[in-house]
């Protein structure tokens, strides 16, 4: 069962990746367009890496009890 966090990480990474669609199809680049893309990119990426990091300490928590036990 997907968690809340599982579901917008991975809306996160389907945002990221429609950014880079639309950069990869635009024959002429709107600078202003660009900018607001760059800046929800930029937003998302740092969200994504909060989780990650989140997920990583879970992972040393759970490595710490099995240690300990």
């Amino acid at each position: 069962m997907a968690t809340k966090e599982s579901t917008e990480f991975k809306h996160h990474l389907k945002q990221i990746a429609a950014i880079l669609e639309w950069f990869d199809t635009q024959e002429e680049l709107d600078v202003e367009q660009a900018l607001i893309k760059i800046k929800e990119a930029a937003n998302l990426i740092k969200a994504s890496k909060k989780r990650l990091n989140e997920i990583e300490n879970e992972f040393k928590e759970i490595k710490k009890e099995i240690r300990d036990n």
